[in-house]
């Protein structure tokens, strides 16, 4: 039994129950200073106080460690850990509310400018206070829930197709970086955990995490896209594990993100868009455009994941500010299913010259919805998309397309 709180301190002769228990009529563990069901939820836990003293009630810490996990209430299906409240960390820009057409009217939604239906945080939750994922909006849940379902399976997608929806199967053809290396071989233990091995499997992944961000950043750029590859894999890992001990370094991790997306934007902003046709016959110009093109969109499609997924992540730890809208200042990305998906050199050169391939600069989708089919919108679009509109409104672009979401 809890210390202080024994039968014979209790009026009735019974355990009572603390209020938010007992408001909701689910079952107290009866913990001090807080029971697990208020732990979870991030509710004040408050016991009545017993008879024979004269002390104030328990109430929940100001604070909350990253080992707290939503409970089951949550708005979500996915398990998601509630993260502190601290404010080391702003929303960063490439996230789902941006707006279509406007990537900075998400600024008004973070400030409270527009109605209550279109905010990200419930009228429950109050800033500063502790901030879970049960208060996040149907809409904003409406722009995250398809991106962090295809995070959770990127994994598994990594060892057994060798790509990612921001990763091509041809990227590291001739040379994959060690840090890429021991992530895959980290997805793989993750993909095989069991009740057996599960204490093994999160000290090789959180061993192997900290080997990486104790080495110095590289300088190349086919090294500084794999790194970037691996910290969002290993991010991944550790807040959709559902696993206490791996939540330790989340903090950490968002930093490094942070540091790395910087370095890996100037690596995007370097790479030009070629627009003449290519010869089928010989093969050699298509080759080289082929894997010009398959570096160029891995690393564009992969820092806009890993700013998607950090405002994702920041969103769950309730950091509600400002965007950083310099980071959709000059970025480009192709959203062309057949020249992403192409097996041959002499595919994606067939597919470069008789299909569209639209080039989505800083975020403004209106030429996609205007003239893209849906054929042309991959895993990797769709995410962008249901970030920038919600999964409804894709739904129905797809069904006015002949196409299926």
């Amino acid at each position: 039994m809890p210390p202080d709180r024994n039968r014979t301190s209790n009026s009735q002769g019974r355990q009572k129950s603390c209020s938010e228990c007992a408001k909701a009529k689910r079952r107290c563990d009866l913990r001090q200073p807080s029971c697990l069901r208020c732990t979870r939820q991030d509710l004040t836990c408050l016991y009545p106080p017993a008879p024979a003293t004269t002390g104030t009630p328990s109430s929940h810490s100001a604070s909350m460690t990253l080992e707290s996990v939503a409970d089951d209430d949550n708005l979500f299906s996915f398990d998601a850990p509630s993260y502190p409240n601290g404010h080391d960390v702003e929303l960063l820009d490439f996230d789902f509310c941006g707006g279509l057409g406007s990537i900075y009217s998400f600024d008004d939604q973070l400030n409270g400018d527009v109605g209550g239906s279109l905010s990200l945080s419930r009228l429950n939750y109050l800033p500063g206070k502790l901030f879970s994922a049960s208060h996040i909006t149907p809409y904003a849940q409406s722009r995250v829930e398809y991106s962090i379902e295809q995070l959770k399976a990127a994994p598994a997608m990594m060892v057994f197709k060798n790509q990612t929806p921001w990763c091509h199967p041809n990227l590291y053809e001739d040379y994959m970086p060690r840090s890429l290396q021991d992530a895959h071989a980290a997805c793989a233990l993750y993909s095989s955990r069991n009740n057996a091995n599960a204490t093994f499997v999160a000290r090789h992944i959180t061993d192997h995490l900290k080997e990486l961000l104790d080495s110095p950043v590289p300088t190349n750029s086919t090294e500084l896209l794999a790194r970037a590859q691996a910290l969002v894999l290993y991010q991944i890992m550790l807040v959709f594990s559902g696993d206490i001990r791996y939540y330790g370094q989340v903090n950490a991790l968002i930093r490094q993100l942070e540091d790395i997306g910087t370095r890996l934007q100037t690596v995007v902003m370097e790479e030009t868009d070629p627009s003449d046709p290519l010869p089928l016959y010989p093969t050699i110009d298509a080759r080289a455009a082929w894997k010009s093109f398959i570096f160029r969109e891995a690393a564009r499609r992969s820092l806009l994941i890993l700013f998607h997924f950090l405002a994702m992540c920041n969103l769950m730890r309730g950091h509600l500010s400002s965007c950083s809208s310099h980071l959709a200042t000059g970025n480009r990305v192709t959203l062309s299913a057949h020249l992403w998906s192409a097996a041959s050199a002499f595919d994606f050169a067939v597919a470069w010259n008789e299909k569209k391939h639209h080039l989505v600069k800083e975020l403004n989708f209106a030429d996609v919805l205007e003239t893209a089919r849906a054929d042309d919108i991959d895993i990797f679009g769709r995410m962008i998309m249901t970030g920038l509109m919600g999964i409804d409104d894709v739904k129905g672009w797809f069904h006015t397309r002949g196409g299926t979401y």
